[in-house]
């Protein structure tokens, strides 16, 4: 077994966009408990002491999320030509898989 440490010879991310990884990780994970709070009480459910609905904060957060990514593209660190290649991707796969239509019925 060797004490040698694995040192990526790529270098580190500059602190803005450390920072704006941070924030895409927190973005993340808030669009992920508001989409839980739909499954778990409604899209349409207002908790107390909030004025808007869960599907009105999920898309709060969703906006918060673009504007990171928007961000993360004009430093480099996503490019939109892979951003929309896997898009359709995904698209052609929830065509494919997902079990209801939009109306609700069984695909």
């Amino acid at each position: 077994m060797t004490d040698e440490k694995f040192v990526s010879p790529e270098p580190p991310p500059t602190p803005y966009e450390a920072e704006l990884l941070v924030c895409l990780i927190e973005e993340c994970a808030e669009v992920q408990q508001r989409a839980t709070k739909a499954l778990r009480f409604g899209v349409n459910e207002v908790q107390p002491g909030q004025a808007l609905s869960n599907s009105e904060r999920m898309s709060e957060e969703l906006g918060d999320l673009l504007c990171v990514v928007t961000r993360l593209k004009e430093v480099g660190l996503v490019r939109q030509q892979v951003v929309d290649a896997a898009y359709g991707r995904k698209n052609v796969k929830l065509n494919r898989y997902l079990q209801h239509r939009p109306d609700g019925e069984p695909a």
